[in-house]
Formats: C-alpha cells, sequence, structure tokens
C-alpha cells in the first residue's frame, strides 16, 4: 500500500507539472481560477468590514454624485472671477446663483460617509471615525469656507472689501476640473492629442475670462472721478465712449473686457 501511495503521489505531482508545462492556455487557466479565489475572498472581507451609512467611491450614486459636483466646479470656476470684479454685492436678478453654495455644502456632508483607500496598504477603508479624521484633517476647512456666504457677509459687514476677497476660496474647486483632464489622459479609450487640445483650449479660455474680469476690477478701484484716466475710461470705439463705464449694462462691459484682455495678452496691447 505504500508503494501504491507513493506512485499515485509521483503521478499527480508529474500531472501537476504537464498541466503547468504543457501549454499557455493552461497556465491562464490557473492564473485566472487564482485570481478567481483571491476576488471571492477579497469581497468576501470586504464585505464584512463595511459599516452602514458608508459609501462605496465605486458606486453609481457616488459616480453620478461626482459628475453634478463637477459641472459645478466648472460654473462656481467661471463665475467667481465674474462675481468679484463685477459686482460689489450681487444684484438682485443673479442673488439666487448663491444658493448654488447649498449642493457644495451637501458635499460636505457627503465626505464623512465615503470610504477611501488607503495609500499604504491599498486596501479599501470604510470605518466612519477613519474617514472622518482623514476628511477633517485634510480639505475639511478650505471646503466650509468656499460654502460661505461671502456676498451676504459683505452686505451685513457694511460692504467692507475685505470679505470680498474671501471669495477667491472657491477658485480651490477647480482641482476636480484638473483632475477630470488627469484622468482623461491616462485613459487609453481616448486620444491623448485630443485631450490635450481640449485641456489648453479650455485653460485659455479660463485664462482669458479671468484676465478680463481682473482688467475691469483694476479700473473699478479707481475713484469716479478719475475713470477717465483708466483703460476703459478712455476708450473710445466709433461713436461710443465709455467715459462713464459703470453705467454701461453688463455684457458690453465685459466684451470690452474681454477684447482688452485678448488684445493685451496676444499682442502688446491696445
Amino acid at each position: 500500500m505504500g508503494r501504491r501511495s507513493r506512485a499515485e503521489e509521483e503521478y499527480e505531482v508529474n500531472e501537476v507539472e504537464d498541466t503547468i508545462t504543457g501549454s499557455f492556455g493552461s497556465r491562464l487557466c490557473l492564473v485566472s481560477s487564482e485570481l478567481a479565489i483571491r476576488k471571492s475572498t477579497a469581497s468576501f472581507s470586504t464585505r464584512f468590514t463595511r459599516e452602514a451609512g458608508v459609501i462605496d467611491p465605486g458606486s453609481r450614486f457616488c459616480s453620478c454624485w461626482e459628475k453634478i459636483i463637477f459641472l459645478w466646479s466648472i460654473f462656481s470656476s467661471f463665475f467667481t472671477p465674474l462675481e468679484f470684479c463685477f459686482f460689489r454685492g450681487l444684484p438682485e436678478h443673479l442673488a439666487s446663483l448663491e444658493s448654488a453654495q447649498i449642493i457644495f455644502l451637501v458635499d460636505v456632508v457627503l465626505q464623512f460617509f465615503i470610504a477611501y483607500k488607503d495609500l499604504h496598504s491599498h486596501n479599501m477603508v470604510y470605518d466612519r471615525k477613519s474617514i472622518a479624521i482623514r476628511y477633517a484633517k485634510g480639505r475639511l476647512l478650505v471646503d466650509l469656507m468656499g460654502c460661505m456666504p461671502w456676498d451676504a457677509i459683505y452686505k451685513v459687514t457694511g460692504r467692507r472689501e475685505v470679505i470680498r476677497y474671501m471669495i477667491w476660496i472657491r477658485l480651490y474647486r477647480a482641482r476636480k476640473v484638473a483632475q477630470f483632464f488627469k484622468r482623461m489622459e491616462k485613459d487609453v479609450r481616448i486620444n491623448y492629442l485630443f485631450t490635450r487640445i481640449v485641456k489648453l483650449i479650455t485653460v485659455e479660455l479660463y485664462c482669458t475670462h479671468t484676465g478680463a474680469c481682473i482688467f475691469y476690477y483694476l479700473a473699478t478701484t479707481i475713484p469716479a472721478s478719475e475713470e477717465g484716466y483708466t483703460w476703459i475710461g478712455s476708450l473710445t470705439m466709433g461713436d461710443h465712449k465709455y467715459i462713464h463705464f459703470r453705467e454701461i449694462d453688463f455684457w458690453t462691459r465685459y466684451i470690452t473686457s474681454l477684447y482688452f484682455a485678448i488684445t493685451t495678452m496676444a499682442t502688446v496691447g491696445t
């Protein structure tokens, strides 16, 4: 019996070696079966380590929410320079745009419940306390300050100009746009050259928009009695003069500022 058992063991060992060295397909089968076991084991362990109320970052809800925040981040990135430079206190017909900050405030709350991947172990962390501590030590303060109604605070505090500068904190949200382009550049399904061109156009449009807003803001820092010495106050286009430019409608001032920004950045100025 001992000899037979040894022979059977040798036969089984030889059979395993044959399946390993026999063909490339058999190797793939072994690897796939091994991966399947590990994947099922990982999912089994993950199922029992996840706490109730914690959101999986790979879930459909989280994916849809990230897209919503991404679109609002684009809006916020473009509207922030406009709000600061063209409006000292938003007009009534634009005051409702401040309600968009509620969406980012909801995002702050959700960040306390979204799991994350540990950078050292590369495992998903579903512990709510660890998630909260990580977010509180990270970007919680900046996100909260970005959600503050600075326009209302500016009006309540006697229209102090220093308060308005806090609006620029909201440009921190532009990092989501940068992360989006970074993911596109790494995606092999998307042409890399196309991604770079779209990114270049987006950056160029944003720089032109922000430059136009800043140029107009610099003109408004001059007293109204001396506004004729500013770039826009001394501007004459045909029969139209911009001496009292503060009384001109918004779109005319904005398009004129865009024209000045483009000619200044593309050439040596007007």
